[in-house]
């Protein structure tokens, strides 16, 4: 891991991506086909010239990194450097000593 590079925190990553997929095919599925690919979408769209839906791969990415940038903040709610909050090497183990205090 090079200089300034995050550290991977694995624990829960199976289910964050686990809950995208399920979120994706029970919310977006029935709006616009649930591609998880804008590109796979707006490609297509374009050629075609079928816009019907394409407005959710456009406004969701965007919209998502806003959202993203936001939870973020909310998670991150100490001044402490990354490092030493992961560096006993366990992300729930830093937020309960965290939360003890």
């Amino acid at each position: 891991m090079g200089a300034g590079a995050l550290p991977e925190v694995g624990e829960l990553a199976g289910i964050a991506i686990g809950m995208t997929i399920v979120v994706n095919v029970f919310i977006a599925g029935p709006v616009s086909g649930a591609s998880m690919n804008p590109a796979r979408s707006i490609g297509p769209a374009l050629i075609m010239q079928t816009y019907k839906g394409l407005w959710i791969y456009i406004v969701g990415p965007i919209s998502g990194t806003i959202a993203g940038g936001f939870a973020y903040n909310l998670i991150r709610f100490t001044d402490k450097p990354l490092r030493e909050i992961t560096k006993s090497g366990s992300f729930l183990g830093s937020l309960s000593r965290t939360n003890n205090r």
